[in-house]
């Protein structure tokens, strides 16, 4: 018969177990420890089984692998996870890339600073936010189209998401806003130098509202990560080049 009761130093050692297994999707304990803002020090006595996390920073984890609280009650293998995402067969059949392919080194979680320039750089450029968000199953975009450029529309209706994949150092980003309203295809490569936090290359932009005519652009992505500051900042910046765009194309 099983035990009625588990005391904490078993659940502390059943979630150190399943956060184990869940980090050795990341071949770098010290970056996957940045992305979640959690202390090395501290990270490792959560993998130890010495140190449960506050629940602040357990959502956190749990959010970042798509997981559930279960994994303090419960072994890995035991808990029913997501379905495999179905784009990820998808990419990785036509890409010869599947989910693990695009690693943190490729394309790093957090948030981006979107530059979109015209070919005829005497027109204004466009400026957005992304953020990247890395799943077991594959890596997700999410953004919203800038007030400016959709007056009256709500957040819901301005919501752009898309997945990200690679071939080689080729990375693709497919985007879309609800109902295909305006789709964008990006195609970048990170610097030359490792750590480089900027990729360039070129987005293929559709939008229903010009007669589904395809335009292409320069792409310039840098990496935020999760700095509050630096993305609030660059936020800013977004909407006040926004304005300033919606103005010159009056």
């Amino acid at each position: 018969m099983a035990k009625d009761f588990r005391n904490p130093d078993e659940l502390r050692r059943m979630f150190g177990a399943n956060l184990r297994q869940l980090a050795k999707q990341y071949t770098s304990i010290s970056e996957l420890c940045r992305h979640l803002g959690v202390n090395r020090t501290q990270f490792n006595r959560y993998l130890g089984g010495e140190s449960f996390p506050r629940p602040d920073v357990l959502d956190r984890i749990c959010r970042f692998f798509d997981v559930d609280a279960r994994i303090l009650l419960q072994p890995l293998d035991e808990i029913d996870r997501s379905p495999p995402h179905p784009a990820a067969a998808a990419l990785t059949e036509f890409l010869g890339s599947g989910p693990k392919t695009l690693t943190e080194s490729l394309l790093p979680a957090g948030f981006y600073y979107a530059t979109e320039t015209e070919v005829d750089e005497h027109q204004p450029s466009r400026h957005r936010l992304y953020y990247v968000r890395r799943l077991p199953q594959c890596t997700l975009v999410r953004g919203f189209e800038p007030k400016a450029s959709m007056p009256g529309a709500t957040p819901n209706e301005r919501e752009v998401q898309g997945i990200a994949a690679s071939a080689g150092r080729q990375i693709y980003i497919l985007m879309s806003s609800r109902a295909a309203q305006n789709s964008r295809i990006y195609l970048v490569t990170r610097g030359s130098d490792e750590n480089s936090d900027h990729w360039r290359g070129v987005a293929i932009c559709l939008s229903k509202t010009t007669a589904n005519v395809a335009t292409t652009r320069r792409i310039l992505l840098r990496h935020l990560g999760n700095d509050t500051s630096s993305v609030l900042a660059a936020a800013r910046t977004a909407q006040r080049a926004e304005r300033t765009f919606q103005q010159g194309t009056k």
